[in-house]
């Protein structure tokens, strides 16, 4: 994860408190794979081995790649006025953004199921959100 510019210091930190913003854990997993073994240990199973950690955690894209790769899928939980699976990709993308240092403001207060959101994230991403949105801005 090439892109990912906070320390492991700083994400066992921001895992401890994500409680307060992810009181279910959904997207804990975006910091998690980004520890080596000795840092993630804490917020593992006790029965998971250094060697499993790396085979499971191997394969992870870097942040960016991530974000692009999940862009279709939260414009399709937005333009289908899905409240809890558009919350859960804000939910993502606010820690991708924080892991690779980048701010586009309160993610979680948003409208419209995130699609004004998406919007500027596609825009920093340098992707064009037309190719997703539908256009309508509804608060169903």
């Amino acid at each position: 994860m090439n892109d990912v510019v906070r320390t492991q210091d700083e994400i066992v930190a921001r895992l401890r408190t994500e409680k307060e913003r992810d009181p279910l854990g959904l997207a804990r997993g975006d910091l998690l794979v980004c520890l080596d073994y000795a840092h993630a240990k804490e917020f593992l199973k006790p029965e998971v081995t250094e060697a499993e950690w790396a085979e499971d955690t191997k394969d992870v894209k870097p942040v960016r790649e991530q974000m692009i790769d999940y862009v279709p899928f939260a414009w399709q939980k937005a333009n289908d006025c899905r409240g809890l699976s558009a919350s859960r990709s804000m939910n993502h993308f606010t820690n991708w953004l924080w892991l690779i240092g980048a701010d586009l403001g309160d993610l979680m207060d948003y409208q419209y199921y995130g699609k004004d959101k998406l919007v500027a994230i596609c825009k920093y991403l340098g992707l064009d959100p037309a190719k997703w949105d539908d256009g309508v801005r509804v608060n169903c």
